[in-house]
């Protein structure tokens, strides 16, 4: 169990208060009005650190009275003292009681009182998930640990002091549990229950944490090395028999742009792992970065914009209800590509997937004014599939072609359907599909094409 402690205070009034705000901070208090009733303290309750108000500890002959106590001399201590400015070592603030418990905590001698026996809740900048995990693997408690951080919510699952389970937002496992070891602001709860029937971590829990906290740090120093931000990530080969399981699942995700969060959660394999295959797949060239990749973006400036949206209202076909409509054509991966483009252009509301089956499809809707949206189509270059075409080209008032090969049934049904057809990649440029800039820019020169070819 957890030490209390030791709080020294000659000044009675102030003693209970501020044994009563540390104890809200979750620590447990035992209090003495000066050495000599602190040492009787300390021989009759096992406590672990020293709070000494500066009035006590510079009082004459406090060094000679504290040396011959022994149950207080191997004690770790702090002074508490008044004012604001420039403190000397192992001095603290009396008023900043947030700051006392903090440090108090990090000397790992006091966690939450109840932990022993039974629920409790705290913060976690004043006690660290690795302490916590470990005082309940020390009492052998069962339950489990809720865990509220500004990234999310999780959750750390225990039977008999063994961690046996760890669920992160998307993430589950021991992938979740080293997540949430690294997490340092937020707060947590403790409720005792019943053994957890579900179990995805088998290891020791004093194996894992050593584990953890050695991945933590590799990790940080990988991220750090990448410096990737909010870049996006997309694949420009694809993933071979040979490659390592975990460069092919990265691959595979990397089929459609993913910020290194969004990657790190997809990907199942530790966090270690997946950095590493990917620092390769960066060197290797199969996998390129595009800066700003993942920052919302506008279609158009407000004035422009309405023009745009004029445009599009004059160059819409007769004969077909609905929205004006563009189409994209282009291999599965670069519409998929598209599709997360899409997403980070504001205003748009966009398919949840592209379908496998190569066949047309909607991809998303811009709303450009109150009245006026666009509406954007999938138009996978599948040979066998190129009859379906007919069923979404006619309506169409342009298509830009994301592939830079030439694609002859797609000129032909454009022809066909007296639609004009534009060079996407002149506009995209190499794996521009990952970059909503560039995609917002292809829509609009879509669209003007549409209006100048009338």
């Amino acid at each position: 169990m957890a030490r209390p402690v030791l709080l020294i205070e000659p000044d009675v009034d102030e003693l209970g208060a501020l044994a009563s705000k540390l104890r809200a901070h979750g620590l447990e208090v035992a209090i003495a009005d000066g050495l000599a009733g602190a040492a009787e303290r300390a021989q009759a309750v096992r406590v672990g650190v020293m709070l000494i108000s500066s009035a006590v500890a510079s009082a004459p002959g406090f060094a000679e009275a504290l040396a011959a106590a022994p149950a207080l001399v191997p004690l770790p201590r702090f002074v508490l003292v008044d004012g604001v400015g420039a403190r000397a070592e192992g001095e603290l603030p009396r008023w900043d009681v947030e700051l006392i418990a903090k440090r108090v905590h990090a000397l790992g001698h006091s966690v939450p009182a109840a932990a022993a026996g039974g629920d409790f809740r705290g913060d976690l900048q004043q006690v660290s998930v690795a302490d916590l995990l470990q005082l309940l693997g020390s009492n052998r408690r069962s339950g489990t640990l809720s865990l509220s951080t500004p990234s999310g919510a999780g959750e750390v699952r225990l039977s008999d002091g063994e961690v046996v389970d760890a669920v992160y937002r998307r993430v589950d496992g021991e992938k979740a549990l080293f997540r949430l070891i690294g997490e340092a602001e937020g707060s947590f709860a403790f409720v005792g229950g019943a053994s957890v029937t579900v179990r995805r971590i088998e290891r020791p829990s004093q194996a894992l944490l050593m584990d953890g906290m050695r991945q933590l740090d590799e990790t940080k120093k990988f991220v750090d090395g990448l410096a990737l931000g909010n870049d996006a990530l997309l694949a420009v080969m694809l993933a071979r028999p040979e490659q390592r399981d975990v460069e092919q699942r990265v691959l595979e995700a990397l089929v459609r742009p993913h910020s290194l969060a969004e990657l790190l959660d997809e990907v199942p394999a530790p966090d270690i792992d997946v950095l590493g295959a990917l620092s390769g797949l960066l060197s290797a060239g199969a996998v390129r970065r595009f800066t700003g990749g993942h920052r919302r973006v506008e279609l158009a400036e407000p004035e422009r914009l309405t023009v745009l949206a004029a445009l599009a209202q004059r160059v819409a076909r007769t004969g077909f209800e609905g929205m004006p409509r563009i189409g994209l054509a282009g291999s599965q991966q670069k519409l998929g590509a598209v599709l997360s483009s899409l997403s980070r252009v504001s205003d748009t509301s966009v398919a949840g997937d592209v379908p496998v089956a190569p066949a047309p499809h909607h991809l998303a809707t811009i709303r450009m004014t109150e009245s006026v949206s666009l509406e954007l189509v999938g138009i996978p270059l599948v040979d066998a599939f190129a009859p379906l075409w007919g069923l979404v080209l006619p309506s169409c008032v342009a298509v830009a072609r994301l592939d830079s090969e030439p694609f002859e049934a797609l000129e032909a049904g454009c022809r066909l359907a007296s639609v004009a057809l534009v060079d996407g990649e002149s506009v995209l440029g190499s794996g521009g599909e990952a970059d909503p800039e560039r995609v917002a820019a292809l829509v609009r020169a879509t669209l003007e094409r549409a209006a100048g070819s009338e």
